[in-house]
């Protein structure tokens, strides 16, 4: 660090005779402290021969920054909900606990009370599938026209979700009303028309969604569920980036016409750029729920554990030991 007391990164470098006059690069990532400091100073030293060193400052005088993403939202304690609050008796048969967990609890009244937009990003096993079936009961009470698609970045999750929603939602609405797409256009489109909750991939719904001005049965989607969002930086991350810009773009459609309302729901694991997601998505301060990592219902612990070996077999040895 600037004042020669800290070490912030160390590695081993291995220069060869035969590459001594070659140009190598070193790539490596330290934390920048707050309050920025002046500088930083990189010292790389030989231990074989004696005063063989060098010294390269890091001047951060002229180094701009981003900005700081928010802080996460905090998690309330709120005393947990009965499932009694749902209201219906045919909803609350369809869980198989007593009372809903604090993200649950904290998302409920947005989500179920409400029809406003939301992104809810918290961390795996936190029960977000839940929070995305108060919005979907809210849809079948309250709109009885409604229809609901839930997205999935990968076909296994969207094929679990449809094996879950179709044996519980499956025994409170009529035979074909909870459908997974084939990507099959034609055939499709006529599960779409006669569906309540649609179940499908990204790519599906891309292929489907494209020509949703002459496709009614798109138009009629009241309720879209984009689950994983944090997929968004991998391979499929373009494809959900598409069809969630067409299905805000359909929504603002819809409310210029003055037609039924499409809401919008975003899952993900806790995010960074939650707020960013958040506005892209046309969701409010008040419905963007960015929980830290680090209140999952069951604790996690992780532990980093370094390995020096220059060697690739002798560091997977040190490894596997």
């Amino acid at each position: 660090d600037v004042n020669g007391e800290n070490i912030l990164h160390h590695e081993m470098f291995l220069l060869k005779n035969t590459g001594s006059e070659d140009e190598h690069t070193v790539v490596f990532t330290v934390n920048i402290l707050d309050p920025l400091p002046p500088s930083y100073f990189i010292r790389v030293i030989s231990d074989r021969w004696l005063h063989s060193e060098a010294v390269l400052p890091i001047s951060f005088n002229k180094m701009i920054l981003p900005a700081k993403f928010y802080p996460p939202t905090e998690l309330l304690d709120l005393q947990p909900l009965p499932i009694s609050v749902l209201g219906e008796s045919a909803l609350v048969k369809l869980y198989n606990f007593n009372e809903f967990n604090p993200i649950q609890t904290q998302t409920f009244h947005h989500l179920f009370k409400t029809d406003k937009n939301c992104l809810l990003c918290a961390p795996s096993g936190s029960g977000k599938s839940a929070c995305a079936e108060f919005a979907i009961m809210r849809m079948l009470v309250n709109d009885p026209q409604g229809k609901c698609v839930y997205i999935a970045p990968k076909e296994e999750t969207a094929l679990h979700t449809y094996k879950d929603w179709s044996a519980r939602f499956g025994s409170i609405l009529r035979s074909g009303q909870v459908v997974q797409l084939t990507g099959e256009v034609a055939p499709d489109l006529k599960l779409i028309g006669e569906a309540k909750i649609i179940v499908c991939t990204a790519k599906q719904w891309d292929v489907i969604s494209r020509r949703w001005r002459q496709r009614r049965a798109v138009q009629a989607v009241t309720l879209f569920i984009a689950d994983d969002l944090h997929f968004l930086g991998g391979n499929v991350g373009p494809v959900m980036e598409v069809i969630i810009s067409r299905m805000r773009f359909i929504s603002t459609q819809k409310q210029q016409k003055q037609e039924s309302q499409l809401r919008m729901i975003g899952l993900s694991a806790s995010l960074a750029n939650a707020r960013e997601v958040g506005e892209w998505m046309g969701v409010s301060s008040k419905g963007l729920f960015n929980f830290s990592p680090k209140v999952r219902p069951i604790p996690l612990e992780i532990y980093f554990h370094a390995f020096d070996q220059s060697n690739f077999a002798s560091r997977l040895m040190a490894m596997g030991k």
